[in-house]
């Protein structure tokens, strides 16, 4: 049987964060931790060893610029100890869209210098600025976590070459169930994004990530989980091995 994959994760907004950790090594699923800040993933591995299924990205989370400084030495300095990115992007949404620019200038250092790592990327209201960014830079794993853009830029990022990650709050949107239905199978990737999704109407917990599977087998017409496992399991290893 394949393992599940839960490729976008913040672990450290658990406040039983060492019983999470411990839990998803005793399941067994991979589990893709993103961080908002290269200072946070410092103190994330200091605590907890990356094992099989806990690996750590290295991030800059776009709704932090004009919040706290974005250090060039720190995100390099923990770069080189970790394959993963993330979470990181662009966010234009009213609330973060005066500091644009800024976002823009960050966004396209790290992708400068994150060329041959997998990557969790935010990409809201920003989707012409976060294509032209990734494809400038070369990007080769790149992931759209929780994508909500139109038909025209999803077919642009699929051309791209990217994949999706996609969650339990997707699936319970209009939009949401419109883009997954477009996603090629080959390009899909299951997150969490614990603990800021619900699943069944309940805060997410990593007992549910088996819910989110099947619930996404249902909407794209796939009968067997094992089977979206398989596909997703193989689309995982596409890119930890290459």
């Amino acid at each position: 049987m394949s393992k599940l994959i839960d490729m976008h994760f913040h672990l450290d907004f658990y406040s039983n964060h060492l019983q999470v950790y411990n839990l998803i090594n005793q399941m067994e699923q991979h589990t893709f931790c993103v961080t908002n800040q290269p200072e946070i993933y410092e103190s994330c591995i200091e605590l907890y060893k990356p094992t099989k299924y806990v690996q750590f990205g290295v991030g800059f989370h776009p709704q932090n610029v004009g919040k706290v400084n974005f250090r060039k030495t720190s995100f390099i300095r923990n770069l080189q100890y970790t394959k993963y990115v993330g979470e990181v992007g662009l966010d234009f949404s009213k609330e973060y869209v005066f500091y644009k620019d800024k976002q823009m200038e960050i966004f396209d250092y790290i992708c400068k210098i994150s060329k041959e790592k997998i990557m969790s990327i935010h990409c809201r209201v920003a989707e012409e600025e976060v294509y032209r960014i990734l494809k400038k830079n070369g990007n080769r794993k790149k992931i759209l976590h929780w994508y909500s853009g139109n038909k025209k830029w999803l077919e642009m990022f699929i051309e791209l070459g990217c994949y999706f990650s996609i969650n339990s709050n997707m699936i319970g949107s209009k939009n949401g169930k419109q883009i997954i239905k477009q996603i090629p199978l080959d390009k899909l990737f299951i997150e969490s994004d614990g603990p800021f999704t619900k699943v069944s109407g309940r805060k997410y917990t990593i007992d549910k990530l088996s819910i989110v599977y099947k619930e996404v087998a249902y909407l794209i017409g796939i009968s067997e989980i094992e089977s979206l496992k398989k596909q997703i399991f193989k689309n995982y290893l596409s890119l930890i091995e290459d």
